[in-house]
């Protein structure tokens, strides 16, 4: 509202409410994924859940003036924070990660916000899906849940003076794990961007159980077997080696490419076999795997899930605004942490699969719950016409999809509605096998009105 005043000379007038439908707006058009946002409101696109909610006109204007802190207040001239225009959201969403349950196995690796306009310290990562936009350092669990994240703006990003020789990989493990129990032997997996023999030494001094892939330059004299001699050795061949304080473990396993792992956790342990395919044979052979890779491969992926999720259905908003973009990316990565964390929380109430919502439905729910919950009900002046009755029994004839429990329980605005005489539908109550020709107005389902049977206040 200051932002649009200041710019405009008009008022915005955006209450909560419609800050709510807004966002919930911005998260159903991630499932539905048109190709331009205009269609939501176009006629032959038209999806009354968005345009019944918010006009187009409004929802753009709302768009533009999106901000998050006020940039005419007085900052501190010794702040370097490059994203403080949406530092207060990302404070508010690390806050409820940091409450979160951790699992026994994490891992750290780097996420990207796909953003390819002018933006502060914006990134290059080719490896990666959205190969340019902006890098966020993110500590997960094994099964995806985001429990705490840094965005990187530049070289003394969580640069701690004491950790300084570990380089930038490693201030920022150790940044991402100040937040973690210490002492409790947790398992801290990452890639070789952030592993040192130092780093892992440090983790330990914390009670913090590390492995990773480790480069070659950071071995610290440590003489294992060259690149060249492990190439001529047959598949699954390995060579270990131990620090001089006997603290860390290095392995070198030979697959299809030399593999480097440093490791306080665990060392050859028992040799697994892996099934890996081979060229020469044109068919899939068993490989012996030294158990710290096995390890590593099997919870290092934790990130990976979280961007998969996030991956199904973005909220991607096409604007040259770096602090919208950012907003938008946050949003989708809010909803996905949402979800893996009902999917835990399912899981250990032993739910059934079958029963458990998938990212789809799920987005969909708070989606929806957004737009309509504690919404009115626009009302008309006047009788209504036996025609509008037609219209509306016509409109009904296929079952209403049940509304959200957010919608249905919100206590406000649940008018009945008398349809036709000659129309009536089965009362969506559960257990109830009655016909009913009353409507509610807000959920779109037919429920029991009557001296008998109330199923409208049970429903609601």
């Amino acid at each position: 509202n200051v932002y649009y005043l200041q710019k405009t000379g008009a008022e915005l007038s955006c209450t909560l409410e419609e800050m709510k439908t807004f966002f919930g707006i911005l998260a159903y058009m991630g499932v539905l994924k048109f190709p331009r946002v205009r269609m939501y409101w176009s006629n032959g696109t038209r999806i009354p859940a968005i345009a019944d909610s918010m006009s187009v006109n409004r929802f753009f204007r709302i768009r533009s003036a999106l901000h998050i802190t006020d940039q005419n207040e007085p900052r501190d001239p010794s702040s370097v924070d490059k994203f403080w225009k949406v530092r207060p959201l990302l404070d508010r969403i690390r806050k409820r990660c940091l409450e979160l349950h951790v699992l026994e196995q994490n891992s750290i690796d780097e996420q990207m916000a796909p953003f390819s306009g002018r933006v502060p310290a914006k990134q290059v990562i080719k490896s990666k899906p959205n190969p340019v936009g902006v890098k966020i350092f993110l500590r997960c669990s094994s099964d995806g849940l985001a429990h705490d994240f840094e965005i990187y703006q530049g070289k003394g990003t969580g640069v701690d003076r004491e950790y300084s020789y570990l380089g930038l990989g490693g201030c920022v493990v150790m940044r991402l794990v100040e937040t973690l129990p210490h002492h409790l032997n947790l398992k801290l997996f990452f890639d070789n961007y952030f592993t040192s023999v130092l780093l892992l030494r440090e983790l330990k001094m914390l009670g913090i159980l590390a492995t990773g892939t480790i480069r070659s330059n950071r071995l610290l004299g440590c003489q294992l077997k060259g690149e060249k001699e492990m190439k001529n050795c047959e598949r699954g061949a390995t060579d270990m080696k131990v620090t001089m304080d006997g603290d860390v473990v290095l392995i070198r396993w030979k697959d299809n490419n030399l593999v480097t792992v440093a490791s306080t956790q665990v060392g050859l342990g028992v040799m697994k076999l892996v099934k890996r395919w081979s060229a020469a044979k044109k068919e899939s052979i068993q490989v012996e795997c030294p158990q710290a890779i096995v390890e590593y491969n099997r919870h290092m992926g934790g990130v990976d899930k979280l961007d998969f999720v996030m991956s199904l259905y973005p909220i991607l908003t096409k604007t040259k605004k770096w602090p919208v973009r950012l907003i938008s990316h946050m949003l989708s990565f809010a909803l996905a942490n949402s979800w893996l964390e009902y999917v835990r929380d399912a899981a250990a109430e032993g739910l059934p699969r079958k029963s458990t919502k998938d990212m789809l439905e799920f987005q969909t729910d708070v989606a929806l719950s957004l737009v309509h919950c504690n919404k009115t009900v626009g009302k008309k002046r006047g009788r209504p016409s036996s025609e509008s009755n037609r219209n509306a029994a016509r409109l009904q004839h296929n079952a209403e999809p049940l509304p959200t429990n957010s919608v249905r329980l919100d206590g406000k605005e649940h008018w009945p509605q008398h349809v036709a005489t000659h129309f009536s539908r089965r009362c969506r109550r559960a257990g109830c096998t009655s016909k009913s020709r009353v409507r509610c107005r807000k959920c779109c389902v037919f429920l029991c009105l009557s001296a008998t049977n109330d199923c409208f206040f049970e429903f609601h």
